[in-house]
């Protein structure tokens, strides 16, 4: 038997989508994230179980002669076996030995057991456990170097214990799923779980699968789907539904409670309803237990649509709403571990419209990410003499709102508004460059407008605001066009800033006649008040508002100055209306120098254009990667074929690559993973190549 796990995709968070092969002959692929269902006694007696699940992807079996049922194997047998014995390690050892051969040679892994008969210890205890385990396990993994294992990792809510793991699973490298039997069962340990999630990301392979089980529910999978959990162990239904607790999701229901089925599985709608007052009803136990596994599974392909179609950001945090623990949780990821997640995040979601649920987006990372980038990137024109500053639409991106239509009636009855600077202020994103109204996720989010900002919302607009305005002269004009919701961040930030801030008349609302001809004279007083003390060459082509973007775009993508260099004659932008792109055509070479991508806001350089770039040394400044060769074949660049690589990759980059010597540009690729993966990686996919010499 073959085992590996291939990552096909990140995620926001610490999310991803890849596949576990568990059978190399057969060609098993199984994919993650996933739920485990338990294989039991009482279960396999149920036809409406068997024809439920006949067809899913993975169990577990926790007993020996579930090995070797023939019809559970024949049942089966496209599916995959985790085999998890609830015993002692001598026991596990004795079961190992006696069906060696299907463990070699069948679609099985098994996870090397941490059972202690009790669940309450100090610290010292913990240690000590924790040790003997390793010990064990270790000769375990010597005695079969070409059998795969699982290790189950046990902290005993002491996460600073799983330092003692870290240096075992990089020495025995057929350790290939971790288990965290214990990790999830107190959300209230919230930093501890964090904790054990970081050091595992930053300190181990990234192609260790990791797997949940303990006391978990199905309200806690999207979160640990989040926290990048490629498996979950659903065991703990058995528990549940002994314990006579129907799951609805969002909460777990004693069964006398219920009183009208929220649920249409075969369970519910069959004899289920009737047998809620036998309280020794084997048949109830068995339907109940049932409903709460085709529940969970269903919940599961509910994460997996949302993970790959929609903003799952948004979905985890519509089901942590009422959990105060995953709220924390969610919170102090996005605020104090935000160096760590970014180079897990993918820089865009594709045709994905990013839905802000109140505080708790405020901060998601891709909205940091942004804030962050805009901010150390975005440099003023050299020739801007006046500022203005605008309100956000409902409608993506701005420019094409009716409101922002008749701002541009206005702003444009000037020869000069290309020198004016437009800047919107948006909550929770902050304040955008009118440039930068393309970029993800500025031209996907959606976000509930009541007129009124609560404290945070103000902070994080009025720090990016003065930010951006701090790179300006102090003495260019900064006219202010915005209403009473507006007025406590142009405070803020004017108190700080020598600049002089204007404000026009708002009369009824700010779209109104007389408020667009308060603007109007605004603007015709002050156009001309501020005199560049150097002249600034300023080609014509300069003016033109696209090619305005595509500078500062490509500023934000590969660093303050980038854009100039790679549209150094004017272009030509050609628009293809099949695939919603632009083709970005030199006016003098009439070489194409790049492609704008009108969904995400991106642009994908040529080779020609990077070129253009990187006439200085090699550096790993910009986004790149040092190949193992002078010639790329094939249009996937893997984790072999990296011999060096920038320190701040981020999945779904554009990526320069260059050859071994680091003398030449031999290709330009789009990242899969970000450089987290790459530095705790051996194998895998890391960029998928578009052009290469």
């Amino acid at each position: 038997m073959n085992y590996f796990f291939e990552l096909l995709a990140n995620r926001i968070g610490f999310s991803r989508i890849g596949r576990i092969s568990l059978s190399k002959e057969r060609k098993l692929h199984i994919k993650t994230p996933n739920i485990i269902i338990p294989i039991k006694s009482a279960l396999m007696k149920q036809f409406n179980f068997i024809q439920e699940f006949e067809t899913h992807d993975l169990f577990i079996i926790s007993k020996e002669i579930f090995l070797k049922i023939g019809f559970l194997r024949e049942k089966f047998k496209d599916t995959g076996f985790i085999f998890h014995n609830s015993g002692t390690l001598e026991k596990f050892t004795d079961t190992l030995m006696k069906n060696l051969e299907i463990f070699t040679e069948d679609n099985i892994l098994s996870i090397i057991p941490f059972n202690i008969p009790t669940t309450s210890s100090n610290k010292d205890f913990a240690l000590k456990e924790i040790k003997n385990y390793l010990s064990n396990a270790d000769i375990i993994l010597k005695n079969h170097p070409n059998l795969n294992f699982g290790l189950s990792i046990r902290i005993f809510d002491y996460s600073e214990l799983l330092s003692l793991y870290i240096p075992f699973i990089k020495e025995n490298e057929n350790v290939k799923i971790l288990n965290l039997t214990d990790v999830f069962d107190n959300f209230s340990n919230f930093r501890g779980i964090i904790n054990v999630i970081i050091e595992i990301k930053e300190k181990l392979d990234n192609n260790l699968v990791l797997m949940a089980s303990g006391r978990i529910i199905p309200k806690f999978y999207p979160l640990l789907v989040y926290l990048g959990i490629d498996l979950i162990d659903s065991s703990y239904l058995l528990y549940l539904s002994a314990e006579n607790f129907y799951d609805t999701i969002d909460h777990l229901l004693p069964i006398y409670k219920v009183k009208y089925l929220p649920c249409s599985c075969i369970a519910c709608k069959g004899k289920l309803k009737n047998l809620f007052e036998n309280k020794h009803s084997s048949e109830k136990l068995n339907l109940l237990c049932l409903h709460n596994m085709i529940s969970a599974t269903n919940y599961m392909k509910k994460i997996k649509q949302y993970l790959t179609y929609e903003d799952y950001r948004a979905f985890v945090e519509k089901s942590s709403f009422d959990d105060t623990n995953l709220i924390s949780l969610l919170k102090i990821l996005d605020r104090s571990y935000f160096k760590y997640i970014r180079y897990e995040t993918p820089l865009v979601q594709e045709s994905k419209k990013v839905k802000c649920l109140g505080p708790s987006s405020y901060n998601r990372p891709d909205f940091v990410e942004f804030r962050e980038r805009t901010i150390k990137n975005f440099q003023p024109e050299p020739w801007t003499s006046l500022i203005i500053i605008l309100p956000c639409s409902a409608k993506k991106p701005y420019s094409e709102s009716k409101s922002h239509k008749l701002f541009y009636k206005v702003i444009r009855k000037y020869p000069e508004f290309p020198s004016f600077q437009e800047i919107i202020l948006t909550s929770p994103l902050g304040a955008i460059p009118r440039q930068l109204e393309n970029v993800y996720p500025v031209n996907s989010y959606d976000i509930s407008v009541i007129g009124e900002w609560d404290n945070e919302e103000i902070e994080i607009a009025s720090n990016m605001l003065f930010k951006i305005l701090d790179k300006y002269d102090e003495t260019i004009p900064i006219i202010c066009h915005l209403g009473n919701v507006y007025v406590e961040i142009i405070k803020r930030v004017a108190s700080v800033l020598k600049n002089e801030f204007l404000f026009s008349e708002i009369h009824e609302k700010i779209t109104s006649n007389k408020s667009l001809q308060s603007l109007e004279n605004l603007i015709k007083e002050y156009k001309d008040k501020f005199i560049l003390e150097t002249t600034f060459p300023k080609k014509d082509y300069l003016s033109k508002t696209w090619i305005r973007k595509f500078i500062k775009i490509l500023d934000y993508q590969f660093g303050a100055g980038s854009g100039i260099k790679v549209i150094s004659n004017g272009l030509m932008p050609i628009r293809i209306k099949a695939n919603n792109k632009i083709d970005l055509i030199d006016s003098q070479t009439r070489e194409n120098v790049g492609v704008f991508n009108n969904i995400t806001g991106q642009i994908s350089l040529t080779i020609t254009a990077i070129k253009r770039l990187t006439q200085t040394p090699f550096s790993t400044n910009f986004n790149s990667i040092v190949f193992n060769g002078e010639k790329i074949s094939g249009n996937t660049l893997f984790r072999r074929g990296v011999l060096e690589y920038s320190g701040d990759l981020i999945p779904d980059n554009y990526v320069i690559i260059w050859d071994k010597q680091k003398n030449n540009v031999i290709g330009a690729g789009k990242l899969f993973v970000g450089s987290n993966v790459l530095k705790n990686s051996k194998t895998g996919r890391i960029a998928n190549i578009y052009e290469k010499v």
